[in-house]
């Protein structure tokens, strides 16, 4: 162990720094007890003399290393951890981390799961947010952090996830390079390994508590090696920061958000933004003057992501810091038909449909491409089943539909391995509970191939409907059930030409793959064949009553036929 650095010099040396960040509201901590291994070599020697352990694996042996390390061979590294141990974290400015001295003991290192250790203070502070300093080695790592107060309560924050030192992301500081106790080698890297800083937001009701000691679980059975090197805090001001923030009430315009209540408040502040920025003591609130711990925001736009920040008024010019943030969508707005969806501009769920999975442990409606599946030749919605059985809807849009008014519902399906089983209903919401019209139950999918379904269907009550499918297959070895070219249209009155009347136009053989007759009571002047995405393919001057549509791809299409008397008419197809 080399030149030692006591916290009292180090103190000395850098009270100029010092003194700055005590001017701030964030503060280092300083750990008397807990600590278990040397992870960081320094002075000169070999890596192995100055350390006790590795971040990493053993057989690998890797640790940091001080910026005054000088190896065995006389080789000092390009760049390292501050000879001083303080770090300016790169994530949140102004917030300072004192590393231990690194002649010593300067990490908590948990190697299996359950593994853990306590940290010490030599101060008991008030804090509205706990910083960890930590990183993983061999791979990353799940930590439980329960932080015990003065009068023996505690707070729990579970599954904190924390990233290997390659790589990850919230870190506080990187391209620091490391060297082996196994070979006393360094390595230079701009960019690795990494130190991350793990934000902990303690709870109002315990704001007003001090801090007695931190407790650090590794609860992850992988292999990362699990390495804490110090904690930070936010000074707790008089005015406690709001927390549990919840949004209810979402509709396309308005959402109601509630936080918890403040001893001292005499009103709260709301900061509404659609960029997720994080707001500033001085950016100028959305809402003011809010004397309950709920307030309806209203004025929102349909189908947007919404971010939301509160903060405590106690009066005086006194506020607290903002809160996390909340984040939430409004709900989109009920559409009319035509209605269609074909996944292709889609890379997961399209924006205002929904998925509900009733059985998490089975498969869910999810995006991709199909391109080769069972006839597919693009996006398609899919869902998996394996060893669990399978419960899971997928809803459209709300679509205004008009009572006594006929529509057609079409779509294509198809299984992939194993058979399914599907249905598909619509109702009031998107809720498996309000789907209560059944329009179709396939109790057995096994088609194999893209496969078109039509049905029509006739509201009794005008309102806003849902349309959902359901796969509800049974724990299979493997199963995918798919769905695509979804469309909802208001039924023409004929669909062959034996239906033909006043006014009325037929397009048949529906499905069709080669020709599509075309007849009319009124006389025409064109006809124009539309994809689902509104895509012209086809349009012809002249209306023909027999069209040759085999170069088309398989899929669902319009044909709207231009009469002579200005108007027209839209009727559906599918070419197979």
């Amino acid at each position: 162990m080399n030149k030692k650095i006591t916290v009292g010099l180090f103190c000395l040396m850098m009270s100029s720094l010092y003194c700055k960040i005590n001017a701030q509201n964030y503060q280092t901590l300083n750990v008397t007890s807990g600590y278990n291994a040397d992870l960081i070599a320094n002075g000169q020697g070999t890596a192995f003399s100055s350390t006790t352990e590795s971040v990493d694996d053993p057989a690998n042996g890797f640790v940091f290393m001080s910026t005054d390390f000088v190896n065995g061979q006389g080789v000092a590294p390009a760049s390292g951890l501050p000879s001083a141990g303080l770090i300016n974290s790169a994530t949140t400015t102004g917030l300072p981390f004192q590393l231990a001295p690194y002649t010593a003991n300067n990490a908590l290192k948990l190697s299996d799961i359950n593994d853990s250790g306590i940290l010490n203070f030599s101060s008991n502070p008030k804090a509205s947010k706990l910083f960890m300093l930590a990183t993983t080695g061999s791979g990353s790592a799940v930590a439980e952090i329960t932080v015990t107060f003065t009068d023996n309560t505690t707070q729990v924050f579970t599954s904190q996830s924390v990233s290997d030192w390659y790589g990850g992301s919230y870190f506080a500081i990187k391209g620091i390079g490391r060297t082996s106790r196994v070979t006393d080698d360094i390595e230079n890297n701009i960019n690795d390994p990494r130190l991350y800083e793990i934000a902990l937001s303690i709870s109002s009701a315990n704001q007003v508590k001090n801090i007695s000691n931190v407790s650090v679980k590794k609860t992850s059975a992988d292999t990362g090696y699990l390495c804490v090197f110090g904690f930070s805090y936010q000074v707790a001001g008089n005015c406690i920061t709001p927390d549990s923030l919840t949004t209810t009430n979402l509709t396309s315009n308005s959402a109601t958000v509630s936080w918890s209540s403040i001893a001292g408040a005499s009103s709260y502040e709301i900061y509404r933004s659609v960029s997720n920025t994080v707001p500033t003591a001085a950016t100028t609130p959305t809402y003011t003057g809010i004397t309950a711990p709920t307030k309806n925001l209203t004025g929102l736009s349909a189908a947007t992501p919404y971010s939301v920040w509160v903060r405590s008024n106690c009066g005086g010019g006194s506020v607290s810091d903002w809160s996390f943030v909340l984040n939430f969508t409004t709900q989109c707005e009920p559409i009319n038909a035509p209605y269609s969806e074909n996944f292709d501009s889609a890379t997961t769920i399209p924006l205002c449909t929904s998925v509900q999975t009733i059985n998490t442990t089975g498969g869910n409606w999810d995006v991709s491409d199909a391109t080769g599946v069972s006839d597919f030749s693009s996006n398609a919605l899919y869902s998996i089943t394996q060893t669990n059985p399978t419960n899971t809807w997928f809803y459209t849009p709300g679509i205004n539909l008009q009572a006594g008014t006929t529509y057609t519902l079409s779509f294509d399906y198809s299984n992939y391995y194993q058979p399914g089983k599907f249905k598909v209903a619509y109702g009031t919401g998107a809720s498996s509970a309000l789907m209560t019209n059944i329009i179709q139950d396939y109790p057995n999918v096994n088609v194999g191939t893209i496969t078109p379904a039509s049905f029509t269907i006739t509201p009794a009550a005008t309102g806003v409907y849902y349309f959902g499918f359901n796969d509800y297959t049974p724990a299979v070895p493997l199963g995918i059930m798919l769905i695509d070219n979804i469309v909802l249209t208001v039924s023409n009155l004929s669909t062959s030409e034996n239906q033909l009347s006043k006014n009325t136009v037929a397009v048949y053989p529906n499905p069709t793959s080669d020709y599509l007759n075309v007849r009319s009571k009124q006389k025409n002047a064109g006809i124009k064949i539309y994809d689902v995405s509104g895509k012209m393919v086809l349009s012809l001057d002249k209306a023909e009553q027999k069209i040759d549509v085999s170069q088309l791809m398989k899929g669902t299409y319009f044909l709207t036929l231009k009469n002579a008397d200005g108007t027209s008419s839209t009727n559906k197809f599918i070419k197979k």
